[in-house]
């Protein structure tokens, strides 16, 4: 009687779920790489999704929620904490903050609330409309900035040597100079320093124009035949309380008290009022 033999098949152990099979050449273990290459992507590819994610403006949690969504397809908020590695408590405000945002959707399974992200073009279209929002508000917002910009200062003088910091200032500008509210007496209270500040004015080729309070006809006769100089008056029953001089966008007062203060204010905006004022006195003032 002839005897059959049965070929013993080779036992294998098996491997434990979770555990990586053969990775002999041409084995499963070639195709168990591949799958978890597509279902685990590699940490540095997620770290950049992140990062992108959180450079147009979504907190870090809300990096991890929805990028483990994309992956993960609709899931409960247990499923998404344990994927993202955030914490279940903070899993459910962050995906309210995304529901809000327009950024996932949920549904109701039976008893369960399944949460599932939207397609990530939409999120350029998210992002176009908040450009185009942000548009609407540019021109108030670039308006706003210019006149922060514009950085206003006030420095007070006392004494006549603080009166005579000023003219130095405004020697140093080197822009014109517009002065109103002159009193008749003022030459004689700068008489230390009026003169060679002219000089220098003038060696400078600084134009400077004065209006004056009263017909200090004398004193206008000498400045107008000064070089770089005008002056004329407006009749005026009362003298200014304070002489206003403006140059570059610097506007200051001097109040001839005793003893004298100098109040100057640093301001583009207020320069530009002040001029515009001494230009209509000029045109009403007698040469």
């Amino acid at each position: 009687m002839t005897k059959i033999h049965h070929a013993k098949q080779k036992k294998t152990k098996p491997h434990k779920i979770g555990e990586e099979p053969s990775k002999k050449k041409g084995g499963k273990g070639v195709l168990y790489e591949r799958q978890q290459h597509l279902y685990n992507p590699p940490t540095m590819s997620k770290r950049m999704n992140y990062d992108a994610l959180t450079s147009i403006g979504f907190s870090k949690n809300e990096a991890k929620v929805y990028a483990s969504l994309i992956r993960l397809g609709p899931s409960t908020a247990g499923a998404i904490a344990t994927k993202s590695n955030v914490h279940r408590t903070n899993v459910y405000d962050t995906l309210e903050r995304l529901a809000e945002k327009g950024i996932i959707t949920y549904i109701y399974k039976g008893n369960k609330k399944l949460f599932e992200a939207v397609k990530p073009t939409q999120i350029l279209e998210i992002l176009k409309d908040q450009e185009r929002k942000f548009e609407s508000i540019l021109p108030q917002l670039l308006l706003d900035y210019k006149l922060s910009k514009e950085r206003s200062a006030a420095h007070i003088f006392e004494g006549i040597a603080g009166i005579r910091s000023i003219t130095e200032d405004i020697l140093k500008e080197n822009k014109p100079v517009y002065t109103f509210g002159v009193p008749r007496d003022a030459t004689e209270k700068m008489k230390s320093f009026v003169t060679v500040y002219h000089k220098k004015r003038i060696e400078k080729k600084i134009w400077q124009t004065h209006i004056y309070d009263a017909d200090a006809k004398d004193r206008i006769k000498y400045l107008n035949s000064l070089a770089y100089t005008r002056a004329a008056y407006i009749p005026n029953e009362q003298e200014s309380p304070a002489t206003t001089t403006i140059y570059g966008n610097k506007v200051t007062f001097f109040i001839w008290s005793d003893p004298p203060l100098g109040i100057l204010i640093e301001s583009e905006r207020i320069a530009k009022q002040y001029e515009g004022y001494f230009e209509i006195l000029w045109k009403i003032a007698r040469k």
